[in-house]
């Protein structure tokens, strides 16, 4: 037991495993199990990594563990059969997640008293709020009776997600051995914020022997007998200060019902391609895992492990790709973001009066604020992606009596872009880190080394990013569309004349001619960082690019430099700081794909839309149930092999949830105007790996549609099916 504590306070001052660079932290590459295949869940602000036995391996450093409010309240949990780990057949996650392991040879003075392959395990394991619960199944298979031990152990560290992930701290609380009561294991740490955090460990039955935080049982099973034993891990964290009470479903219906229930509400979509509809249902059940029930509303959080948090970017892009077919997300993700808006100035959060939020935190090292996400406002982006969201939730869902709730806080976005989001009045949405712990770059390549300059000198903030420009004009330019509708014409004319007027700056400082294309970013010099990348991409998913120069935009999205097969990279090869395995400087981002995708179709430049889609549905086969990735590395498409998967990449992550619907809604060119009673099919095109698409309940202004997508010899066709009768349907070729 002292060893074991020993062990743990090793870890705790132990920093060859991470990296420092300025305010961010690191986990070395060598330091996670990079090779091990994880499976995950998650309810609300509970969520478990795992390895695929379904086992917290402790002797593997890394992200695995039973988390709950972002601190790791279980980093061990290890099966044995008479001390040998199982031999995995199989296992998977939908709702819950499943194993079927069974025994190698069980040996004593060389003699095998048990053969492999005769007991058959299987593991199921649930989370809920705070518990975690493994059931184990285990039934004999020989054709004689057996005897033999399992053994389960158990380990908790009590790290804040952001010491897992890398951050090093000069001290920690206080880790008290584990201790059994009453036929209960407590684990228990004192933080340094005066909270008491225990995991609470039950069997059912009782183990037959107990040494530590060791358990072992002693099997008899006859031929084709069974038994099982039933684990529940609870976290608990005494009198913590929270900055908001979820609202949890009860625990009497099972995650797999909710589930059911959640996708029968919504529409239905299918296809003729089985691997299509297989990347749909997984996206939909992840969106499901990362959906968190907050008194706000339904909210995505961004990923897991290291995003299981509201963050306001990625919970608005979200939002977005879901929103003809998930409008739920739209509405709690504006009203929580709307709860958290800045109220005050202060430097420490980056926080200023009518902002939006970038992330909020919970744990130790948020309530002593060792980190500035309590909340934290060091983004550029959220607030006009809040316009954006709250414009096109307008837009399809035409209820202009909940918008107008909104519409004071999008007046204090505006004003905020205009006073603060534009330091120095020169029409440009631009960033700087006030904050001593806050973020270096804080669009979405947030990364330190993420904006430089052509010989790869790192640019200095202020720094104006060129997708922020799109955001901020398609903001303005939606803001002008709602003021008019609330009557406020002069509001209206006023904010299409400046995005107008940014339209026009924005070519004319931004536009590289050697290139033909437009530079990442200009810096505190206003000069421009000459560099080729894929956020002027998010422009033409914008509309702020001039449609005479959008073709040659598409051209230079993918030569080979930039497109690597598998999709377009966040950086050119030949650019100083392209590296195919860096976070944000040459590898492949999807819902970065998903947003230039969405773009490509606004324009018209279908066969570029069908390229990418083609690259983007291919990667999600090599993946595991079809799951995209938060990002891959950068590396050429090789034909024989699939694309190299990032090593601590969030899986599922939040916004590549979405781009399969992004994709869909690109085929068929769908676009809403519920104001009007109409929905578009612009310019329908569907690949010719897809034949067909159904999709039936779609709702629009609380008007349903059913029908089909039809690919022809030379047309796509729409054919209706089912609709309400005020609704209208025009489809443009």
């Amino acid at each position: 037991m002292e060893q074991h504590l020993e062990d743990l306070q090793e870890r705790f001052v132990k920093t060859a495993n991470k990296i420092q660079i300025g305010n961010e932290y690191y986990i070395r590459a060598s330091a996670v199990a990079v090779n091990l295949e994880k499976l995950v869940l998650k309810k609300n602000e509970t969520f478990l990594v795992c390895d695929n036995r379904t086992d917290i391996p402790g002797r593997v450093s890394g992200e695995m563990g039973f988390y709950f409010e972002g601190t790791r309240f279980l980093n061990e949990l290890d099966f044995r059969i008479a001390g040998e780990y199982p031999i995995l057949l199989k296992s998977f996650a939908n709702e819950d997640l499943m194993a079927d392991l069974t025994n190698s040879d069980i040996c004593q003075d060389g003699a095998v008293l048990i053969p492999r392959d005769s007991i058959i395990i299987n593991r199921k394991v649930s989370v809920e709020n705070a518990l975690l619960v493994s059931e184990f199944t285990l039934k004999n298979f020989h054709i004689v009776p057996i005897r033999f031990s399992i053994e389960v152990s158990f380990g908790g560290d009590f790290m804040d997600i952001f010491e897992v992930r890398g951050a090093m701290r000069p001290s920690r609380g206080k880790l008290f051995p584990p201790e059994w009561q009453d036929g209960e294991l407590l684990l228990s740490y004192q933080g340094l914020d005066n909270i008491d955090r225990t995991t609470s460990i039950t069997l059912d039955p009782k183990p037959d022997e107990i040494e530590g935080r060791e358990v072992r049982y002693w099997i008899e099973l006859n031929p084709r007998e069974e038994k099982k034993i039933r684990l529940t891990v609870k976290a608990k964290a005494e009198e913590e200060k929270k900055p908001f009470v979820l609202l949890v479903p009860s625990f009497k219906n099972t995650t797999h019902n909710n589930f059911n229930q959640w996708v029968h509400s919504g529409c239905s979509i299918t296809s003729s391609n089985e691997l299509f509809n297989k990347w749909i249902n997984r996206s939909l059940r992840d969106i499901y895992i990362l959906n968190t029930h907050t008194p706000w509303g339904l909210m995505p959080y961004a990923g897991i492990p290291w995003y299981v948090a509201p963050f306001g970017r990625d919970s608005c892009i979200t939002a977005l790709e879901l929103l003809p077919f998930r409008p739920e997300l739209a509405e709690g993700t504006l009203n929580f973001l709307a709860h958290y808006q800045g109220k005050t100035f202060n430097t420490f959060k980056d926080e200023q009066p009518g902002k939006i939020l970038h992330e909020l935190r919970r744990g130790e090292m948020a309530n002593l604020q060792e980190i500035p996400f309590v909340p934290y406002y060091g983004t550029i982006d959220a607030s006009p992606l809040f316009l954006i969201l709250l414009y096109q939730y307008a837009t399809w869902s035409g209820n202009l009596s909940k918008v107008k709730k909104w519409w004071p806080k999008a007046l204090k976005i505006l004003d905020w872009i205009d006073r603060y989001g534009d330091i120095d009045g020169d029409g440009y949405l631009e960033y700087y880190k006030e904050s001593p712990k806050g973020l270096i770059n804080q669009g979405w390549k947030d990364s330190w080394d993420s904006i430089f300059h052509k010989n790869g000198e790192l640019a200095q903030a202020p720094i104006a990013l060129a997708e922020v420009q799109g955001y901020t004009y398609m903001a303005k330019s939606g803001m002008s569309c709602l003021a008019g509708l609330f009557s406020d014409f002069d509001l209206a004319k006023r904010l299409q004349k400046e995005a107008e007027q940014l339209k026009e700056k924005f070519h004319k400082d931004f536009w590289m001619e050697e290139e033909k294309f437009f530079g990442i970013a200009t810096d505190k010099k206003k000069e421009l960082c000459r560099i080729v990348s894929s956020n002027p991409g998010h422009c033409l998913w914008t509309g702020l690019i001039d449609s005479k120069i959008a073709e040659q935009v598409a051209q230079r999205l993918f030569r080979d430099d930039m497109f690597s097969g598998w999709g377009i990279r966040t950086v050119a090869e030949k650019e100083a700081r392209f590296n195919p395995m860096s976070y944000h400087n040459g590898s492949v981002w999807p819902h970065d794909n998903a947003l230039i995708l969405s773009g490509l179709k606004k324009y018209g430049l279908n066969s570029y839309v069908d390229k990418l889609a083609t690259a983007l549905s291919d990667v999600s086969t090599f993946y595991s149930d079809c799951r995209l990735p938060e990002l891959f590395c950068g590396f050429r498409r090789i034909s024989t092999h699939g694309p190299t998967p990032y090593p601590t990449s969030c899986s599922p992550q939040a916004w590549s949830t979405g781009v399969v619907f992004e994709v869909l809604k690109a085929f068929i060119g769908l676009e809403g105007d519920a104001i009007n009673n109409r929905v578009y099919f612009i310019r329908p095109q569907l690949p010719e790996w897809l034949n067909w698409i159904e999709i039936t309940n779609l709702k629009i202004s609380g008007k349903y549609l059913d029908f089909y997508v039809i690919r022809g010899p030379y047309t796509t066709t729409i054919e209706i099916q089912r609709k309400s009768e005020d609704l209208e349907v025009v489809i443009k070729g």
